[in-house]
């Protein structure tokens, strides 16, 4: 459950470059970015050979790494859609997401496309690896500018003669730079220094975010949950927790799945500061 608050759901900052934070999944090194998104479903899956259970479920590979992954098999490949976020570039050098691969490093190549019907080949710019498992990211920027994609393919290029590999083991993808373009419910508002702050509930995932809406009608999500997993009840953007000399954003939630209330506080760029179970606190 953790990992709910370490990273974030598809509806999320606009288009930015996080290349000066870092975030942190278990079991993997360091990424050089805040995690803004990731995918939400899978489109296609063509297995290669080597496959086996329970790492023959297309599944494990949607979503943010969870020590679960999917094995492509060798040569096969699998497509994943961020709808309803749109991964963009954020105009940097920067990796605009990352590829995390579980266990054994096997080579793999990884493409976009807006329609699922034309691909476009990208090289990796970041990549770290330790012993449970290797992380590659990817500049959109490298290929367009300002271009705008909602489909990930991975494609496992680690096959040769007598081998007997399970392919890529894709755990799962993370995006830095994203915009949101579902739908959904404010639950509650608050404002400061002429920016509206919204409790936003996506209609499609019923995953949580904070919409933030300046005085020059920019808007900005910060995400708070990365599914249906939180009912959103108020929000509150007047309280400095971690004493920085800036106000925070403290989200009231009820955890759906044992009902406890939590307390999930960020800071103005979204990034973690500190999630509150009230089930133990006195």
């Amino acid at each position: 459950m953790n990992k709910l608050f370490q990273a974030a759901i598809g509806m999320a900052l606009v288009t930015m470059s996080a290349s000066s934070f870092a975030e942190a999944i278990a079991n993997y090194p360091d990424i050089p970015a805040t995690i803004a998104g990731t995918t939400h479903s899978y489109v296609d899956w063509n297995p290669g050979e080597g496959t086996a259970s329970p790492h023959n479920d297309p599944q494990h590979a949607v979503g943010l790494p969870d020590d679960y992954s999917t094995a492509l098999g060798r040569s096969g490949e699998i497509v994943l859609s961020t709808a309803p976020s749109i991964l963009t570039g954020d105009t940097t050098a920067a990796a605009d997401f990352y590829v995390y691969e579980g266990a054994e490093y096997e080579s793999w190549d990884t493409y976009v496309s807006k329609d699922n019907l034309t691909w476009v080949k990208l090289d990796s710019v970041w990549n770290d690896s330790n012993s449970q498992g290797t992380v590659k990211g990817y500049d959109v920027d490298s290929i367009t500018s300002g271009g705008e994609f909602t489909y990930i393919k991975i494609i496992d290029t680690s096959n040769s003669a007598g081998s007997t590999s399970s392919g890529t083991d894709v755990d799962g993808i993370a995006l830095a730079s994203v915009k949101y373009s579902g739908t959904g419910q404010i639950v509650d508002t608050d404002s400061r220094n002429g920016v509206v702050y919204d409790l936003f509930k996506d209609g499609a995932s019923g995953a949580v975010a904070v919409k933030k809406i300046s005085k020059d009608g920019s808007v900005e999500y910060i995400p708070f949950s990365t599914d249906d997993s939180l009912e959103p009840i108020a929000l509150s953007v007047q309280g400095d927790f971690d004493c920085d000399d800036a106000k925070d954003i403290n989200v009231l939630a009820t955890r759906k799945s044992d009902g406890v209330q939590l307390n999930i506080i960020k800071d103005q760029m979204g990034s973690d500061i500190a999630t509150i179970d009230n089930s133990v606190t006195k």
